[in-house]
């Protein structure tokens, strides 16, 4: 089971909002731009960041590929008090590399040399006009911040390329509209300009997902879904009008095999399931709610009881919420709505402002 809480059919109270034109990405994209290189060398990066120098992926330029890349060096947690266009400014302020460029890496991937730096300074990456950032394996490790995938796309870049990529990192850039691959021999192509099909930053995801990209981030799919525009995949049970399933009837069984129209047998269904599927957002544009099963290895949107959000990321989807839906936008059900402290608690014995 695979769920995901209802967003967009619990926030959206404006008519505006629900007719506002959403269209997918073209079926070829182009880019056209500089790609940085996030190597363990503190002085390609310099050169990368104040000289122009834009290198050729080589074989010794790919081993050299920091792995391991967390989401704190990405936006260190003091970045973190940023909430809007301002964390461009910031990504990659908290990597560190090796000064001389030689040696090995450590356990975590970091530079395994004494001698490390963090070369990245502020507004070095957006004033470098890269649209495109390359890194090794595992990259967004740690915390699942959603400031560092948006410090990256404030900063210019729309591509990221790592040989692997942590899956909530991976989830948090695709929702933002940052698009993600392990395929290196697209950098070339994202450098030229070439267009590109759309496909192969989709390939292999669930049907969900794939349409997430497509239509440019989460808040644009949740739009284009209430608008009844998108395909979601339907319950294995889905209940209909009069709660009978409407399971095809190659897939139920026997009592099937005897009567086509009767309803699939009950399925046992653990606390956990008959929550979901008394919660499954099966049609948001009709406000279809509930079905008769929720069964492992499902997906879709379930509404909500109680939603709730922390200081650290309260103000970031305050700012999506009125760019993506206007400043008319009112939140449905503000009393389900939980606010409290988290990351900051003790802020106070450390900072005196």
């Amino acid at each position: 089971m695979t769920p995901r809480d209802d967003q967009a059919a619990d926030l959206v109270g404006q008519a505006e909002a629900l007719t506002r034109p959403i269209a997918k990405r073209p079926p070829e994209i182009s880019f056209g731009g500089r790609v940085l290189f996030l190597a363990d060398d503190a002085e390609l990066i310099r050169r990368q960041l104040h000289e122009g120098l834009n290198p050729e992926l080589t074989r010794d330029l790919k081993a050299k590929l920091r792995d391991q890349i967390s989401t704190d060096e990405i936006t260190p947690a003091y970045i973190c008090f940023f909430y809007d266009e301002t964390l461009g400014d910031f990504p990659y302020l908290g990597l560190e590399v090796r000064s001389g460029g030689a040696g090995g890496h450590g356990a975590d991937g970091r530079a395994a040399a004494d001698s490390t730096e963090a070369p990245i300074e502020r507004g070095t990456v957006r004033a470098g006009g890269f649209i495109c950032s390359v890194a090794g394996k595992r990259r967004g490790k740690g915390s699942s911040r959603e400031q560092s995938p948006y410090a990256e796309l404030m900063a210019g870049i729309k591509v990221v390329v790592s040989e692997s990529i942590e899956r909530i990192y991976n989830e948090n850039c695709q929702n933002l509209g940052i698009l993600t691959t392990t395929n290196f021999g697209l950098i070339d192509r994202i450098r030229s300009g070439e267009p590109i099909p759309l496909s192969e930053f989709t390939a292999g995801t669930d049907e969900i997902t794939r349409q997430i990209i497509e239509y440019g981030g989460l808040f644009e799919f949740n739009m284009a879904r209430l608008q009844g525009q998108v395909t979601l995949p339907a319950p294995r049970a889905a209940a209909g009008p009069d709660g009978a399933s409407e399971r095809p009837a190659a897939s139920r069984g026997s009592q099937a095999e005897d009567d086509p129209q009767a309803p699939a047998p009950p399925r046992p269904m653990t606390l956990g399931e008959k929550i979901f599927a008394s919660k499954w957002v099966v049609d948001a544009a009709e406000g279809h709610i509930g079905t008769a099963s929720a069964e492992p290895g499902e997906a879709g949107f379930f509404r909500a009881d109680i939603r709730f959000s922390h200081e650290y990321v309260t103000p970031m989807a305050a700012i999506f919420f009125e760019q993506k839906l206007g400043s008319d936008a009112k939140v449905l059900d503000p009393g389900s709505i939980l606010f409290f402290r988290d990351h900051l608690t003790f802020l106070h014995k450390v900072m005196s402002q």
